[in-house]
């Protein structure tokens, strides 16, 4: 509702003692003047007051230098306005109202001390009605009304990096796990200082030689960055480049005064966790989702119960039945309360059962009945020499393991004893088994039991890579340097004696002062900057009855505590303080007055709010300014008003009778309640059509002297269906029948039928029979009727042949129009009726039609014969023709006698020969082809 009515502004009304209140439009257009009071009060009310009564200032469009006593003025104008709109934003989200009913009846003084009385309540029941619906795991949800409810309530945020607030128009990022506020560019300072100082860290590692000489290199690099609070990793990629509202869906949101800072104002529609298809419905908001608020219809963990409705994040839930699966032991059932399927307890029943080996038995739970003794088997193996040394065990013994076939302890020599009663000893060669090092053979002799260390001499090279010298196998070379790298943290040498290039981290102390100023860095000495101090600092409120604790350094710059403790300070009216400790100035007392009414005189306590301190805030009336900078003196005083009129409701009634309304006691006198007066006239039928009139008895409700006599027609009812009025005057019913000739169409629409009205819409129909009405519906179909017949067609398309009806046409399955049905190669029709062919399509084809078919098969065979001929006897000419044209001439040896003769001369056909023949080829060629 405030995001509604916050652009509607209020008409500007006196209050009860004639004061103008400062509305809130001119209080956004006008600044707000500083008052000056004799107690130093400058609460928000008495700047809301001034501003109310002043009058329009001049436009300062002047380039005239202010000196700096201006400005300050200036400044403090501005922080006074700023305050006042802080208050009035509390008092919109604390009484949740439109912007009339705030401003009715109080003055700005009074507007700012309800708010500020009543904000933590309000604040409450707002979010109570936001999250009423959400159910589930209290941590969740305490934790997202805990950042709601800073939020509303303007707690601005500790960036714990810079130790500064986190203000409204801020550019931030919160984290993903803890949900705390970082200012955009400290985060990205950290993360990317963090990931530097792991890179350096990591260049100056170098590779170094194990104890086997082997080249072990540094490890990779492994750099990310983690979360100033609560430690959580993070990628590079996953440094914040843009500035994003909480629900990520909004670059650079822009800044709301009536949405929560840094939200963009849109559904949240994160996915909920744990995932169960559903998004987040409340409005783009910091911290965690809370639990699905969502409806599902499931059953219980058993199954059993009824399906019922249910929150999505309580869906699992239990029932007060008993599980009746059987257990594993196949015999006794479960018996516990409601659980998931194959989750049952173990059987506690329990019964007396023997061990593996059957040697002892004991009463144990019936899920344990194979259990195993401490006792060992000792049973006789099948060689009678021999007994079993395992423990208690179920089936059969096996073989003796001394008849297998044994080997000597090295393992080179492998015999069968005769009989296992013998002992196979040593075989007197060389052990020559692989020592603990890997490289080296046991140089002793076959023996029992393990081989001693490796006591080869072979040359080493110590950790460090410093020294090589030959030394015992299985040491480790080590020597007597001293490590010079500086450890991770870039001040302190390793020191480490023969060190193999990995130095511990330093194990000092940093024991630099963190930006709290107070304490020092606990941590072991590091790299970068110190992560920002943990410790709490305390604050207390006016009378220090209530302590809160807040990130250490910020001791000054907090506001204190809200205490719920009652206020120290003494009273300026007759009431007794009842409003909880605060800093600064009392407000002005909100309770009512409760003495006598002297101004209305009358029996009512004064209900007006308390009026024995007002500030009241006048200025000179014949001011002139000289200039822009020059301002009219203010003077506020602490005033007694007189009691304002009595408004206590008492009931008054109307002048007619009619009702009875409550009205302020200082204007409680009958008059009209606007309604029609209602008394019924002498006619019986009409009533009295005046407004709410002065009659001799208010009881009585037949016509009065002073009622208008009825000069209406007849109003009585007309049958259902009659839209005509009845002629005659106002008389008693019933009225005379209709008889008005009505025109409309017929059902088939091609002719116009007339009929009397109260023929179609006789009288009296109203709780009659259904045979009557069924009669009606049938005379009624008469009159609509014209008699022609039907133009409509079946959906067959043939004609209906019922006469004019309404509605579809009956039986269109019975045509019996004639139509021709044929089989299916068209050589055989015959006329049937439309109902039969729509049974019997087509008709089967005779023997005619297959000597009709055979005989236009052999007709198009015989035309396929001839056209291949033809196309084979063209083929063959194109090939004659291109043999000739293109086939190799013989050589013919040219006579003398032809040669000489042609040096003599030329004849004409010579030439003219071959471009003939050209010509002959091209035709045929062209010939051949078309």
């Amino acid at each position: 509702m405030a995001s509604r009515n916050r652009n509607r502004v209020a008409p500007k009304e006196q209050n009860a003692w004639n004061i103008p209140v400062q509305t809130k439009s001119e209080s956004d257009r006008q600044p707000a003047r500083k008052p000056s009071t004799a107690n130093g009060s400058k609460g928000g009310a008495a700047a809301a007051a001034a501003a109310a009564t002043s009058e329009p200032a001049v436009v300062s469009s002047s380039k005239i230098p202010l000196p700096s006593s201006m400005l300050k003025k200036s400044q403090e104008k501005f922080n006074q306005v700023q305050r006042q709109h802080a208050e009035t934003a509390k008092k919109y989200a604390a009484e949740y109202v439109s912007s009339e009913e705030e401003e009715e009846g109080e003055d700005a003084s009074g507007q700012e001390a309800g708010a500020a009385a009543s904000n933590d309540a309000a604040t409450r029941n707002i979010l109570g009605d936001v999250l009423k619906n959400y159910h589930g795991a209290e941590a969740d949800v305490g934790k997202t009304q805990e950042y709601l409810q800073h939020l509303l309530e303007s707690r601005n945020a500790v960036c714990l990096i810079c130790i500064e607030t986190v203000k409204r128009a801020d550019r931030i990022w919160s984290c993903a796990a803890c949900y705390t506020f970082f200012h955009l560019m400290c985060i990205q300072r950290w993360a990317n200082d963090s990931m530097s100082m792991k890179r350096i860290n990591h260049e100056q590692q170098e590779g170094y030689y194990n104890n086997r000489g082997e080249y072990i290199p540094k490890p990779a690099l492994d750099v990310h960055w983690d979360c100033p609070k609560c430690r959580r990793e993070y990628e590079p990629e996953a440094i914040p480049r843009h500035y994003e509202c909480f629900c990520g869906k909004e670059r650079e949101p822009n800044t709301h005064p009536w949405l929560i800072p840094h939200s963009c104002g849109e559904p949240c529609e994160k996915q909920l966790n744990p995932a169960c298809g559903h998004t987040c419905r409340l409005l783009c908001h910091p911290g965690p989702c809370p639990p699905c608020p969502q409806t599902v219809n499931v059953s219980c963990r058993c199954g059993s119960s009824p399906v019922k409705t249910i929150r999505c994040a309580q869906k699992s839930w239990t029932c007060a039945r008993k599980c009746k699966r059987k257990l594993a032991c196949g015999i006794h059932e479960c018996g516990a309360q409601c659980h998931d399927a194959g989750q049952c307890p173990p059987c506690q029943n329990r019964s007396k059962q023997p061990c593996l080996c059957g040697a002892q038995t004991k009463e144990v739970n019936c899920h344990e009945s194979r259990w195993q003794c401490d006792s060992v088997c000792n049973k006789p193996f099948p060689c009678g020499l021999h007994h079993c040394e395992g423990v208690c065990h179920a089936g059969p013994c096996g073989p003796c393991p001394l008849g297998l076939p044994r080997s000597c302890p090295c393992g080179k020599t492998e015999t069968r004893a005769a009989s296992c009663s013998e002992r196979i000893g040593t075989c007197g060669d060389t052990c020559e088994k692989v020592l603990a090092c890997g490289q080296h053979l046991c140089p002793e002799r076959c023996h029992q039991g393990a081989c001693g260390n490796c006591l080869e001499l072979v040359p080493k090279v110590c950790r460090c890579g410093s020294t090589k010298k030959p030394i015992v196998c299985h040491r480790e070379a080590i020597c007597e340097g001293r490590c010079k790298r500086t450890r991770t943290c870039g001040k302190h040498q390793c020191n480490r004696k023969c060190c193999d290039g990995q130095c511990p981290p330093c194990d000092r102390v940093c024991g630099k002062t963190l930006p709290c100023g107070k304490h020092k860095c606990s941590s072991l000495c590091h790299q970068g900057p110190c992560y920002p101090c943990n410790q709490k600092s305390t604050i207390k409120c006016r009378c220090g009855g209530t302590v809160a604790e807040v990130a250490c350094g910020r001791e000054r710059k907090a506001n204190a505590p809200k205490c719920k403790l009652p206020c120290r300070a003494a009273s300026k009216c007759h009431h007794p303080n009842t409003h909880t400790c605060h800093p600064g100035d009392c407000p002005a007392c909100v309770l009512p007055c409760g003495q006598p009414n002297d101004t209305t005189n009358c029996e009512h306590p004064c209900r007006a709010k308390c009026h024995d301190a007002v500030q009241v805030v006048t200025r000179e009336k014949n001011f002139k300014p000289v200039g822009p900078w020059d301002v009219p003196k203010e003077t506020v005083e602490v005033k007694t008003l007189p009691h304002p009129a009595c408004t206590v409701k008492v009931p008054v009634m109307c002048l007619g009778g009619h009702e009875t309304a409550d009205w302020p006691c200082s204007s409680s006198k009958p008059s009209s309640c606007g309604r029609q007066c209602g008394r019924l006239l002498k006619c019986g039928v009409h009533r009295c059509p005046l407004a709410c009139h002065k009659v001799t008895h208010r009881a009585s409700t037949t016509q009065d002297s002073r009622c208008e006599p009825c000069s209406a027609g007849c109003t009585l009812p007309r049958p259902e269906g009659c839209a005509h009025s009845c002629a005659l005057r106002c008389h008693k019913p019933p009225c005379d029948p209709c008889l008005v000739s009505i025109k409309s169409q017929c059902y088939c629409g091609l002719t116009q039928v007339f009929y009397k009205c109260h023929e179609f819409y006789p009288t009296g129909m109203e709780g009659k029979e259904p045979e009557e009405l069924a009669e009606l519906a049938r005379r009624r179909e008469s009159f609509l009727s014209c008699g022609q017949k039907c133009i409509k067609n079946f959906p067959c398309g043939h004609r209906c042949t019922s006469i004019c009806h309404p509605g579809r046409c009956p039986n269109p399955e019975q045509c019996s129009k004639k139509v021709k049905v044929a089989c299916k190669c068209g050589q055989r029709k015959v006329e049937v009726s439309c109902k039969v062919a729509r049974a019997t399509p087509t008709l089967d084809c005779d023997q005619q039609c297959e000597a009709v078919r055979a005989q236009k098969q052999e007709e198009q065979e015989r035309k396929e014969r001839e056209a291949r001929a033809e196309e084979e006897l063209q083929n063959q000419r194109e090939l004659e023709e291109y043999e000739r044209k293109f086939g190799k001439r013989k050589h013919r040896e040219r006579k003398r006698h032809q040669v000489q003769q042609e040096e003599k001369g030329t004849h004409w056909a010579v030439y003219v020969a071959p471009v003939v023949a050209v010509l002959i080829g091209v035709a045929l060629y062209f010939l051949f082809v078309q």
